[in-house]
């Protein structure tokens, strides 16, 4: 796996101007719907980790971006999402671990630990279904855009596991680019 610490600047630079870009970090003023889930996510398992020191749960999942979702989900919609808390908890583990692995010095295992967050959400979304207290959590992931978070995690995955091949290199802006002579190999 190439990262910035494995190669010249010059090279990742050239690599990044070149490759054809995997993933992108969106820019922090412009968030896309999953990064805003994955946020609120964190909220959710904030707030059961801390609900004793912190009873408001409005005021811990308003830190967490829940008034940046039209509509906004509903309490019953989160203590829905609460009731998967261990698949919930999944989907962080997840996101770590791609955040582990895009690290510029980061551990050299991290490709070892890569979990897909597709992968953890669709078994998130598995044991809604199958949990009755879950209706309005399961309405209101459809509402706020359920298929293209689904769609960026499927994509956000592609490009790490290029990058676990040695077929991408993490760019300085903390993209993934497919590395020049590997851009025809593989795409999806």
């Amino acid at each position: 796996m190439l990262t910035t610490s494995h190669a010249a600047p010059s090279a990742v630079s050239r690599a990044s101007q070149m490759g054809v870009p995997l993933w992108a970090p969106p820019a922090d003023s412009k968030p896309n719907i999953l990064v805003r889930f994955l946020k609120f996510c964190r909220g959710c398992d904030d707030y059961v980790w801390n609900s004793f020191w912190r009873p408001s749960m409005d005021e811990t999942l308003r830190r967490h971006g829940r008034y940046q979702f039209r509509p906004v989900p509903s309490q019953a919609a989160v203590v829905g999402l609460m009731a998967a808390w261990s698949e919930l908890r999944k989907i962080l583990l997840a996101d770590d671990s791609f955040a582990a692995l895009v690290q510029v010095n980061g551990e050299k295992e991290a490709a070892d630990h890569f979990r897909s967050l597709k992968a953890a959400l669709i078994w998130f979304r598995i044991s809604l279904d199958e949990d009755c207290r879950a209706v309005e959590a399961r309405r209101g992931l459809d509402a706020i855009g359920w298929q293209s978070i689904l769609a960026l995690a499927g994509k956000r995955d592609r490009a790490a596991e290029r990058l676990i091949a040695g077929k991408a290199i993490v760019g300085l802006a903390g993209d993934i680019v497919v590395l020049p002579g590997s851009s025809q190999e593989g795409r999806s």
